[in-house]
C-alpha cells in the first residue's frame, strides 16, 4: 500500500512512520525542513519504542506524488487560512483516485471534502495520542497512540481494512468504527474543554486540567454543553463518556495539549474546528451553550493577540 502524508507534524509524522513500519510505502510533503527530513528522516522518541522514519519520498508539494497512491492522509490543523480542498486537489486527481483520510480534530469537517471530491472514498480518523514536535524532524511521543477510523457516510472499505492491518502490524491500535460521527463527538468531549482551558488557564498541562477543583469543574461544564448539542443533533453522547475522558486524562502522563503547544509557538489555534462549529450547531438546534460561547470569545481574542506578537 502506498500512502501520502500531507501535514507532517507530530501526528502525521508519527502515524506515517508507524505505517511504514507496518509495510506501507509512505511519501511525505514537507513544507518546512525539506533538506533535513530528506537527509535524516523523522527521529521519533516514543514510549512504544524509539525509531527513525525515512519516508520513501520527501516532496515539496502533493503534485509531486507518485501516480499510484492508495490513500492520502491529511493531518494538518483545521484553520481558516488552510485551504484543505486546494491542498488535496492534485493528490485526489491522481489516476488511481486515492482515498482521502482526514486525521484531524473537530466536528463538521468532512462535508466540505466530501463535496469537493465525490469520486474519492473518504475516511474520517481520530487520533488519541500525546505527542509534540521538538524540532522540524524530531517527534516526542509521550502517551497513548491509537486510531479510530471509519468510512464517512457509512459502508465498508477494503482499503481501510488493509490500512488498519498495516497499523496493527506496527503495534498501533486502529479500530474501524461503523459510527465515526459518534466517535468524533466523543473525542470532542476531550478536545473542546481541555485544549482551550489549557491556554486560557495560563498554560495548564493535562494533569492540572484534572485538578479535582475549579478547573476540572469548568471542563466538566463544557463537556455537559457538548453532550447537550450532540444529543440535540441526534448523536448519543452520555455523561458516562465524559467521566471516562476525565478518568483517562487523570491517568495519562501530564503533557501539554496540542493547542497549548501551538499557542506557545505563536501558531494559529483551531478555534473554529473545536468551538465555532459547535456554536453553529447549537444555534441551529436552539441549545444554550454559555460556557462554550465565553471560551470561544476569549480564545479568539487570545489567539489574535498572540499572533500579533
Amino acid at each position: 500500500m502506498k500512502l501520502l502524508v500531507i501535514g507532517a507534524g507530530s501526528i502525521g509524522a508519527y502515524f506515517g512512520g508507524r505505517a511504514a513500519q507496518g509495510g506501507a510505502e509512505v511519501e511525505v510533503v514537507a513544507h518546512s525542513g525539506f533538506e533535513k527530513i530528506s537527509q535524516e528522516g523523522f527521529i521519533v522518541s516514543s514510549i512504544a519504542g524509539d525509531f527513525v522514519f525515512h519516508p520513501s519520498r520527501v516532496l515539496h508539494s502533493p503534485a509531486e506524488a507518485s501516480g499510484d497512491i492508495d490513500i492520502v492522509i491529511l493531518a494538518t490543523k483545521v484553520l481558516p487560512d488552510i485551504d484543505r480542498v486546494k491542498l488535496l486537489a492534485d493528490a485526489a486527481a491522481l489516476p488511481g483516485k486515492p482515498a482521502i483520510m482526514l486525521m484531524q480534530n473537530g466536528v463538521g469537517i468532512e462535508d466540505e471534502i466530501a463535496a469537493a471530491f465525490p469520486g474519492n472514498e473518504l475516511f474520517s480518523t481520530i487520533a488519541y495520542i500525546g505527542a509534540s514536535r521538538s524540532a522540524v524532524n524530531r517527534i516526542d511521543h509521550q502517551g497513548a497512540g491509537r486510531l479510530i477510523t471509519g468510512k464517512w457516510g457509512g459502508g465498508d472499505s477494503a482499503k481501510l481494512h488493509e490500512l488498519s492491518g498495516i497499523f496493527q502490524k506496527a503495534g498501533v491500535s486502529c479500530e474501524i468504527s461503523g459510527n465515526i460521527e459518534l466517535e468524533r463527538w466523543r473525542k470532542l468531549l476531550w478536545n473542546l474543554p481541555f485544549n482551550p482551558v489549557s491556554v486560557l488557564g495560563g498554560g495548564l498541562d493535562s494533569g492540572e486540567l484534572c485538578d479535582r477543583g475549579s478547573i476540572e469543574n469548568l471542563c466538566s461544564t463544557l463537556m455537559d454543553e457538548v453532550i447537550a448539542v450532540a444529543n440535540a443533533s441526534g448523536v448519543a453522547l452520555t455523561r458516562e463518556m465524559a467521566d471516562e475522558q476525565i478518568a483517562y486524562t487523570r491517568d495519562f502522563p501530564p503533557y501539554k495539549t496540542s493547542m497549548l503547544q501551538d499557542y506557545e509557538a505563536g501558531r494559529a489555534l483551531e478555534v473554529d474546528a473545536l468551538l465555532g462549529n459547535v456554536l453553529k450547531i447549537a444555534g441551529n438546534c436552539s441549545v444554550p451553550v454559555p460556557a462554550i460561547a465565553v471560551c470561544a470569545a476569549l480564545l479568539n481574542s487570545v489567539d489574535r493577540k498572540n499572533r500579533q506578537k
